[in-house]
């Protein structure tokens, strides 16, 4: 154990109990698995799953409290979002630490983390009394009018790259719509979530409107596959997510899934390079590249590629690695050891493949001999390849860029959408009639110009392709917490002629 990690167990507060029902914080009843602090393996909590009983009766308590949450006043319900999300930040110092402890990230990433999951909840409490629905032209003798309606019971599974701020991203929305939501936890960081829920408790929300269940994939495939779920929404893996859509499809739930992603980042030559440089490192190394939305793939017009690249690989090889609680490191840990391996393996393969090692390529030196590292890594694919390495369309989900060259734009695009995903992409070029027309031809779900990850929470975002099924955020992602109800009334109903 790292010197002063037991200060910041202290700090983080480490709750000792893990489920979350009935507004208390509660063991999950089932069988125990152990979670370690990432950036050195130690031990740092031991975790009850969820037995198939208490998922039963997690969902059962938001069956039973939904109803009069959805009769609440919209008003009181934003309040109460309002409230955790003032709590949220009053308590930013314990957050930060045990964030950091739970996924290994430094307490600068994880301060992030808590306080967009305070303005996630502020932009749903702006949001609960503002959807609307609306009438439709009159016909002279019918009335047509819309509702948005909560759908009842929403099933979360959020993944570990950013737990608390996920809880709060779909919380929000489901909760100030008038639904209840039940959260599976990862298993690979679960403290996060328990405590995000004892926060909107301790704001006034009444039990049984947020409830959190601990364990592997039988309970979150129990959850999913609930007759009292009504919704499911899914962060993820695509492998998982087709599961989750699988589980979901017998009871015909509606699905929200926001799934991998393999994303383009475009730099073309007349591009402000100072600017893309800084902002193609941080597309693709904060958080150790696990954000489904990481500029993995960078492409580059030959012209400015040699002078381009170099820089990249430059500060790629300057970027300090180790214990995340360091003063002056840069970049933490990865979420386990077993991550580690398999995005070191992956790297490994490519090179076996043709690619060319620019930074990185293993284990940083000098980190601890626990902890689940891998060195910021560029990968230059060359053009003359016979066939183009499998890590330029898969998943790495760690901080690994592939690195490929391109003459222009028409090239640009091929490449980008040369992949099954359609997360986001990105562009650098002072020409607009450029920047717009390859931001249309990009396949994805967002693309950002002269910009590479920057998220708005009015803004919707989504995927196309194996990066998933529907959008989050803004009044699109709110209304996907909601049914749509037509209501017709007849105004000539005396008048009508008898069918018969």
């Amino acid at each position: 154990m790292s010197t002063n990690l037991s200060e910041h167990i202290a700090v983080a507060e480490l709750p000792a109990e893990h489920s979350f029902a009935g507004g208390a914080l509660r063991g999950g009843g089932g069988a125990v698995f152990p979670t370690c602090h990432p950036g050195d393996g130690s031990l740092i909590a031991q975790v009850e799953a969820a037995t198939a009983g208490f998922v039963d009766e997690a969902v059962a308590g938001a069956v039973a409290a939904q109803p009069a949450w959805a009769r609440t006043s919209p008003h009181e319900r934003g309040r109460i979002l309002r409230t955790a999300a003032d709590l949220i930040e009053a308590r930013a110092a314990r957050l930060v630490h045990l964030i950091a402890l739970d996924n290994g990230k430094t307490p600068a990433e994880a301060r992030g983390d808590v306080f967009v999951a305070a303005a996630h909840l502020r932009a749903a409490a702006g949001w609960a009394a503002t959807l609307e629905g609306g009438t439709l032209p009159a016909d002279g003798s019918t009335l047509r009018m819309t509702f948005r309606e909560p759908v009842g019971v929403v099933a979360a599974v959020i993944p570990f790259n950013t737990t608390f701020m996920f809880a709060a991203q779909k919380a929000g929305p489901a909760l100030a719509a008038g639904n209840a939501i039940v959260i599976k936890s990862p298993e690979l960081s679960p403290l996060a979530a328990p405590v995000f829920a004892e926060i909107l408790s301790a704001a006034g929300l009444p039990g049984g409107l947020v409830q959190v269940l601990q364990g592997a994939g039988e309970v979150g495939r129990r959850l999913v596959e609930h007759p009292g779920v009504n919704m499911v929404s899914f962060t993820g893996s695509t492998a998982v997510g087709r599961q989750v859509m699988a589980s979901a499809a017998d009871g015909m739930k509606r699905v929200l899934l926001e799934l991998g992603g393999k994303s383009a980042n475009i730099v073309y030559a007349d591009a402000d390079l100072d600017a893309a440089l800084h902002a193609t490192v941080g597309g693709i190394f904060r958080n150790a590249g696990q954000r489904c939305f990481s500029g993995s793939r960078l492409l580059v017009e030959e012209p400015i590629a040699d002078a381009f690249v170099e820089q990249v690989a430059d500060v790629a090889r300057s970027i300090r690695v180790g214990d995340p609680f360091a003063p002056d490191t840069q970049l933490g840990a990865l979420i386990s050891v077993g991550e580690a391996d398999r995005v070191r393996a992956m790297i490994d393969t490519a090179v076996e493949q043709g690619a060319r090692v620019l930074a990185g390529g293993g284990r940083p030196p000098g980190v601890h001999p626990g902890g689940a590292f891998v060195a910021p890594t560029v990968l230059e694919i060359p053009s003359g390849l016979s066939r183009v390495p499998a890590i330029v369309y898969d998943e790495v989900f760690g901080p690994v860029l592939t690195v490929q060259r391109f003459s222009g734009a028409e090239q640009a695009v091929t490449l980008a959408n040369d992949s099954p995903f359609g997360l986001v992409g990105g562009c650098w070029t002072r020409e607009l009639d450029r920047a717009l027309t390859t931001a249309r031809a990009v396949r994805s779900g967002c693309f950002w110009i002269n910009s590479y990850g920057a998220l708005a929470l009015d803004a919707p975002i989504g995927g196309v392709g194996l990066s998933g099924v529907g959008r989050e955020l803004g009044r699109v992602g709110h209304e996907a917490y909601t049914e749509l109800k037509t209501v017709i009334v007849d105004t000539a109903a005396a008048d009508a002629p008898r069918w018969y």
